[in-house]
């Protein structure tokens, strides 16, 4: 097995994509108890690895949506600072070609990216495309495979504080949110129309579990407000609609909770980081791929299979929205309830 001192790990993009990347980061320092261990991410996303015993240094990479001198400026700045760290090894988890640019000019001896035409030249170990379907964390061991690495389990983790927690206690008790009753979070929103579950039927489970003496906490992304006021005003009581929170606020909260039912986006697979049973409702996209997660944790992809998915795509072509409409409240309330038990 090779040695590295000096590595860098790089997935600048997105929320649940980074997240899924932290087994990579345990099973690295495994591999290398005694090497500096950095990680370079988009500032955005960056917070998901704060606390992270496992890594020595995060880079975040500033959003490009300044104007231009402002971006070339933070881009040579960058550049400089990668050039600096004389890294031996830099993994390329993304893939385009800003982060492959990003990967050779560290100047590492090794360096790891998919073999993509065009920027296949910017690395010096290659990990081959292929067509089978693999889980994302099995996507990203092939670079392991790659170096001739042995990879580790999906085990996906965000590491709070303390202050953190306690910081989760009061909040929830300033908004009203009885910390001694079982807590339900639903999270209705989604970036893609397509992955969206609909309101009305949030709002039935939400109501069903209400019923059954359970509390629900409705969370919300940015711009996604009508969706979670939505499955809140058809609640009479019992529910909760919290803020929009930073990632590591929304991180601490869904630890408190007992169960997290989530579209297939990034809060699901924060809920899932910091250990709380969740469920993920998938419509057009593959929980093979993007659900990961052990059902002996308590974790499950509800799913309703239905010929034409997966599509894959953000809007419906036969304008059905099949795979969530066919989807039951009631089926979803059974799964919550076996979870509560």
């Amino acid at each position: 097995m090779p040695t590295f001192q000096r590595i860098l790990l790089s997935r600048l993009r997105f929320m649940g994509d980074v997240i899924l990347t932290t087994p990579l980061i345990r099973q690295m320092r495994r591999l290398f108890p005694d090497a500096h261990l950095a990680y370079l991410s988009d500032e955005k996303f960056a917070p998901l690895l704060e606390n992270n015993p496992y890594l020595n240094d995060i880079i975040p990479v500033r959003t490009q949506e300044a104007g231009f001198f402002q971006n070339a400026l933070a881009t040579t700045q960058l550049m400089r600072y990668l050039r600096r760290q004389r890294f031996d090894l830099a993994i390329d988890l993304f893939g385009n070609p800003r982060t492959a640019l990003q990967c050779w000019v560290t100047g590492a001896a090794t360096r790891v990216g998919g073999d993509f035409r065009g920027r296949r030249h910017l690395y010096t170990v290659r990990v081959p495309r292929d067509d089978q379907i693999r889980t994302a964390i099995d996507f990203h061991w092939r670079s392991f495979a790659a170096l001739g690495l042995p990879i580790g389990d999906h085990h996906t983790e965000v590491f709070l504080s303390a202050t953190e927690r306690e910081w989760a206690g009061k909040y929830l008790l300033s908004k009203g949110v009885p910390l001694d009753a079982p807590l339900v979070g639903l999270h209705p929103g989604a970036t893609w129309p397509n992955k969206r579950w609909p309101a009305e039927k949030f709002a039935e489970v939400a109501q069903r579990l209400v019923n059954e003496g359970v509390h629900l906490v409705i969370t919300q992304g940015p711009d996604e407000f009508e969706f979670a006021q939505a499955v809140f005003q058809n609640i009479s009581y019992g529910s909760t609609l919290l803020d929009v929170l930073s990632l590591r606020q929304l991180a601490a909260v869904l630890n408190r909770l007992s169960v997290y039912v989530a579209n297939d986006c990034g809060a699901m697979h924060l809920s899932i980081a910091v250990g709380t049973k969740t469920l993920g409702i998938f419509g057009p996209s593959q929980p093979e791929i993007w659900f990961p997660y052990s059902a002996k944790e308590g974790h499950l992809a509800v799913v309703e299979y239905v010929d034409c998915r997966p599509c894959h795509k953000d809007y419906c072509p036969l304008g059905t929205l099949a795979c969530l409409e066919n989807l039951t409240p009631a089926r979803v309330v059974k799964e919550i309830l076996l979870r509560l038990k």
